[in-house]
């Protein structure tokens, strides 16, 4: 085969498994037998030879919906986006409408502090092509997890969008929880990963997910939390795991066991840095996102369509209290 047959053979199928088969830009790395940049270099220009051509079709509902929810929450964009079949699809919407967010958020010479997980990994994953913003930096916002799935760590989504923009990524060489407040206070007091933290903090935009208490909760599911810790999270309200942090319902911070040590930013820092786009959705975390709304985490919002008429609903009732 010629090598411009196989050009044109290689961006078509690269095409056809991203938007037919819908499979992520590394599955089709493996698959092409190529690397994940070449994947997003096909597929630019897939879209910019006409190839492609997407279209978006989006009911006057939705864009009413989004500003309902902007006025109830105080928050400055919403994008809502349709319920999926399933869970996968639902993160991978979810993660394409975050990709788009985070590129019209980005500013040159600023520090973007990126939070972990599947949703978060699948907007890694829809950055497609590579966009040079000169002076920026990309930082771990929590510590690492060990046992996370590949892909989902923090410092590998931060990497994977340190890459697409061009910029240095910066990783929290530390555990996201520690067992005792000692190990803790010496891990912090290090100079290397102190500065890391300090850069979290002085970050302009924080993009984050939450978790849940859930027996689906990633955090659980991975052993980070143990059922004597759930259960004495849960008796002291704990709804929503905001990097990897714990709330009552009404974005409170609770206390933690005294096994559960978190390495990273305090959600007062969080709450410090001026934007923040969170990026969530599924009835399991409806009450996550609910009381990082309450608590005034986010300034920006993306979730799916039943989310964000429940967390309305939950806006009027407490408006007609």
């Amino acid at each position: 085969m010629k090598d411009l047959d196989r050009k044109a053979t290689d961006l078509a199928r690269a095409a056809w498994l991203y938007y037919v088969e819908e499979q992520t830009q590394s599955q089709i790395a493996d698959k092409l037998g190529v690397s994940r940049s070449t994947v997003i270099r096909l597929l630019q220009r897939a879209r910019q030879s006409g190839l492609v051509t997407i279209s978006l079709g989006v009911s006057s509902e939705t864009f009413e919906l989004e500003r309902d929810l902007e006025a109830a929450y105080g928050l400055r964009k919403v994008r809502v986006v349709p319920v999926a079949d399933d869970p996968t699809m639902q993160r991978r919407w979810l993660g394409q409408v975050a990709a788009e967010a985070l590129q019209e958020m980005a500013r040159k010479d600023s520090i973007i502090a990126v939070s972990w997980g599947s949703t978060l990994r699948a907007m890694a994953d829809s950055l497609s092509g590579e966009v040079s913003v000169p002076g920026m930096k990309i930082v771990a916002l929590i510590g690492g997890l060990h046992n996370a799935d590949h892909g989902t760590n923090p410092y590998e989504v931060a990497d994977l969008v340190g890459q697409f923009f061009g910029a240095p990524a910066r990783a929290l060489y530390a555990p996201v929880y520690v067992r005792n407040a000692e190990t803790a206070l010496g891990l912090m007091s290090d100079p290397g990963l102190n500065e890391a933290v300090d850069m979290a903090r002085r970050a302009s935009l924080v993009v984050f997910s939450v978790g849940s208490l859930s027996e689906e909760a990633t955090m659980l599911k991975l052993g980070y939390v143990n059922a004597t810790e759930k259960a004495f999270l849960e008796d002291q309200g704990a709804v929503a795991d905001i990097a990897c942090r714990w709330t009552d319902a009404d974005g409170n911070p609770v206390p933690l066991p005294s096994t559960i040590n978190p390495i990273g930013l305090s959600l007062n820092d969080l709450r410090n840095i001026p934007d923040r786009l969170l990026v969530a959705g599924g009835q399991s975390k409806q009450k996550a996102i609910l009381a990082s709304l309450r608590g005034g985490y986010a300034t920006h919002l993306i979730t799916d369509e039943q989310v964000a008429v429940a967390l309305l609903d939950q806006a009027h009732r407490h408006e007609n209290k």
